[in-house]
This record gives C-alpha cells, structure tokens and sequence, in this order.
C-alpha cells in the first residue's frame, strides 16, 4: 500500500517540499566557491552546473568533493575505477567543470516518484534537481521530502 501511493504519485505532489533555491554554479566558478555553496545548505550535498542559458549541464555530488580533496587516498581505495587521468585532473582542478560529473541526472516535476527512486537508486544518491522541459533547474527533491510527503499523507 505505501509503495503504491508512493510510487503512484509525481515529483510535482511534492512540490512544496521541494527545495527551490538549490546550489547553482557555472562552468568557472572556483572550486572553493562551489564548496562554499554547497555547505550554505545542509539539506543538500550538490552543486549543479549550467550553462550560460542555465541549462543544466553537470553537478558536483559528494564523491567528486571526496576525490578533489582527498585524491591520493580515493586512487588507493577504488583503483579499477579510480583512473590515473582522472587522478591527475582532482589534483590539478581549478573549477567546478574539471571535477563536475557531466551527466547529471534529474527528473521533471510530471516525473512520477517510482522513476526517482529508481534513478536515485541506480546512481546511489539520495537528491537530484528538477528541471523544467529546458533543462532549467527549478529545485531539487531529495528522500526526505518523499518521507515528509509520506507523512504529511498517511497515519
């Protein structure tokens, strides 16, 4: 029954919960700048990247900030998928598009809340943005607005 209602109902249900100002950056903004972003609010641990149409165009998830800092120790820990370039590039980044994952995943606010999770679920991560049919980021949905839309919804 929870998972029914759950899986039935659509990003835009949850609207309300949806966090509307999430961290935008662009291409060149400083790395320290999108670090300094992303800890502005805790409820989100992403920085989204757009163009100069703010489409969106990448983001820069928690296991990006954990290679930039910390290079050396992520090459020891996941070596097959952990590439030598990839290395040298966290260790020699400047802005946000060197170490940004290039296809960021998002849902659009008709995209039903089974078609997020499954994606969250698939890329390990607990928010991804909402974007309109442009690409324009208009939010970002995280599990705690679903749990919060779960509860507001259900006894």
């Amino acid at each position: 029954m929870t998972e029914e209602f759950l899986a039935n109902a659509k990003v835009k249900d949850i609207s309300k919960l949806i966090d509307a100002d999430p961290a935008i950056i662009t291409p060149k903004t400083s790395i320290r700048k999108a670090l300094e972003k992303i800890i502005v609010d805790t409820r989100s641990r992403h920085a989204y990247i757009v163009d100069e149409n703010n489409v969106l165009i990448g983001s820069i998830r928690m296991n990006n900030v954990i290679q930039y800092l910390f290079p050396t120790f992520s090459l020891m820990q996941d070596k097959e998928t952990f590439k030598i370039g990839s290395f040298m590039e966290y260790t020699t980044a400047m802005n946000a598009v060197e170490i940004m994952n290039p296809r960021p995943v998002f849902v659009y606010e008709d995209s039903l809340i089974s078609e997020m999770v499954t994606l969250m679920m698939r890329e390990t991560t607990n928010e991804m943005p909402v974007v309109d049919k442009q690409k324009h980021v208009i939010g970002e949905v995280n599990v705690l607005n679903v749990i919060a839309y779960y509860l507001k919804h259900t006894e």
